[in-house]
């Protein structure tokens, strides 16, 4: 059993936990549907700090430019970026992820003005601070504080796991267990099924099987990368599982 296996053989009981969570089900109307992607749109936020981090690992921006090792990976990671930060809707037009959830959200009567706005204000520094200011629940801000914890390890593997483990090869399921189960129908939140229906396509089909191959190549033969790998994917999940918790207890 190689080092991925075993890991994947250790979160499966919390995926399962996460897959068949209740709050899926819970999502039967318009309402509940705007409590749950006003609680959910700083997820999609954080995940781009974890994709910066990692791109800046591997195809650092800053000249001058040199050839790096992993064209593979440079190329994956480089490809997220592309349709994390400008994806085209199906109007054609082109935007991040973020933009495309807000826009869902407001399409469905959510509040999209207090996650772009805390987006639009955020900096590097005094993180809780800015969080407390825009008055974001503590089940919110421990998630986020999770992720930006994951980046200020300053290990790339440790970033790579959450990554890997924490959205790429844990969102298609997630999202189809919603897309299944919740009483909300294409007709009345096409842009929320469409962003829905496009991360199960790219991080399910394409994205998944590389992120496992960035983190073999980030941990290689280190034991104790490996090991740091794995709680950081369980502490991963768990905080997913946390949220989805959280926004179940108030629909």
């Amino acid at each position: 059993m190689t080092m991925i296996q075993h890991i994947q053989k250790e979160l499966t009981p919390l995926y399962q936990k996460l897959n068949s969570h209740h709050i899926y089900k819970k999502v039967d109307d318009n309402n509940k549907l705007q409590t749950f992607m006003e609680n959910h749109v700083y997820s999609v936020w954080d995940f781009m700090s974890l994709v910066k981090f990692l791109q800046n690992h591997f195809a650092p921006s800053s000249p001058p430019w040199k050839p790096r090792e992993h064209k593979d990976i440079i190329h994956f990671i480089n490809d997220i970026v592309l349709e994390e930060e400008s994806d085209h809707l199906p109007d054609g037009r082109t935007m991040s992820h973020f933009e495309m959830y807000c826009l869902a959200m407001a399409e469905v009567g959510a509040n999209s003005d207090k996650p772009f706005s805390f987006v639009q204000n955020i900096t590097s520094t005094n993180l809780q601070e800015q969080m407390n200011s825009f008055d974001l629940p503590l089940e919110i801000q421990a998630g986020v504080q999770k992720t930006f914890g994951f980046l200020d390890s300053h290990k790339p593997h440790i970033a790579a796991a959450a990554f890997c483990f924490g959205r790429e090869n844990m969102i298609p399921n997630m999202f189809r267990e919603l897309l299944n189960k919740m009483n909300i129908s294409k007709e009345q939140a096409p842009l929320f099924h469409f962003y829905l229906s496009r991360h199960i396509e790219l991080d399910g089909e394409i994205h998944g099987p590389m992120a496992l191959k960035m983190v073999e190549i980030l941990c290689a033969d280190d034991k104790q990368r490996w090991e740091e790998a794995l709680t950081t994917a369980q502490d991963s999940i768990q905080s997913r599982i946390n949220l989805w918790n959280y926004i179940e207890s108030i629909l």
